[in-house]
């Protein structure tokens, strides 16, 4: 069975506070028992779980929103009037308690229209000064039990907030190195990249003020020497007449007619030599052209 003892004022009697236990099991969907105590006088009553039932029917309110509405008001959760402070963002609950204290009643103020959430009926107490100390007595307990859950989650933060300092602070800390690497990292990069510039630029003067071996003079000779022998245009036409004379065809004569029209018979020429003259006329104009190889 748990039980809440809270301090609440009526608004039909602002002048005096009252105490008010509410015994469940469970939640208060189940049902509930009520006691209320002025310090001289207390009252007992009891909701059941139908009762609970059909005043969420009522109220056209899902089941589980009623029984909300009725722990906040209640146990807590949100602030009776004149019990506490106000707040605009928390549900305000009101209670009342009939002049001939049989009956007691609870509500939620919505925008300032009160809601009926439930009464009971109340019966007098047999023991009310026994039932007033109980409540005295659960209302210390409560208190203790709050201070020192109050006392743990005071001592919680206090680590969580040294903690968040020290991290603070190490991250500070991590920050510093952070840019006292970057600093350095980038001034070595620097020094690196200068020396490599200055030694390509001394690479470069050395090598203009080099003057140029043999083999390359001689190549720019070549170069030039056979670039003036085939552009002269004595030079081009004297190949190309050679290259006429030399494919013009040639009459082969045997020594009869050579006797006839007055030559001397010393050599007769033969069809194997007219091919091997050809052949090395080719062959030399193949190697005077430009750009041309012997195996073309």
């Amino acid at each position: 069975m748990n039980s809440a003892v809270r301090q609440i004022t009526l608004d039909t009697d602002p002048g005096i506070p009252y105490f008010l236990r509410v015994d469940f099991a469970g939640n208060l969907g189940a049902g509930f028992a009520l006691a209320l105590s002025d310090g001289v006088s207390a009252w007992n009553g009891e909701v059941s779980e139908d009762e609970v039932r059909r005043k969420a029917n009522d109220m056209e309110v899902p089941m589980e929103s009623f029984v909300k509405d009725l722990h906040q008001a209640l146990i807590g959760g949100g602030w009776a009037r004149g019990g506490g402070r106000r707040d605009r963002d928390v549900d305000i609950y009101s209670f009342e308690l009939t002049l001939d204290r049989r009956q007691f009643s609870y509500h939620k103020i919505c925008g300032g229209v009160p809601v009926h959430l439930g009464s009971l009926k109340l019966q007098p107490a047999p023991h009310p000064s026994a039932l007033t100390r109980e409540l005295i007595g659960q209302s210390l307990k409560r208190n203790s039990h709050l201070m020192k859950e109050n006392s743990l989650l005071l001592e919680e933060n206090r680590k969580l907030k040294e903690d968040h300092a020290q991290i603070l602070q190490e991250l500070e800390h991590q920050v510093q190195d952070k840019e006292t690497m970057t600093r350095d990292l980038y001034a070595r990069f620097v020094l690196v990249l200068n020396e490599k510039k200055a030694k390509i630029r001394r690479l470069q003067d050395a090598l203009s003020q080099l003057p140029p071996t043999a083999s390359v003079q001689r190549k720019q000779r070549e170069n030039d020497t056979s670039s003036g022998e085939y552009d002269s245009p004595d030079r081009r036409e004297e190949t190309i007449h050679d290259s006429h004379l030399l494919l013009e065809p040639t009459i082969i004569t045997t020594g009869h007619n050579q006797i006839s029209q007055g030559f001397s018979l010393d050599h007769t020429v033969s069809l194997d030599e007219i091919a091997q003259a050809r052949w090395k006329v080719t062959e030399t104009l193949a190697d005077q052209r430009p750009g041309t190889s012997k195996m073309e």
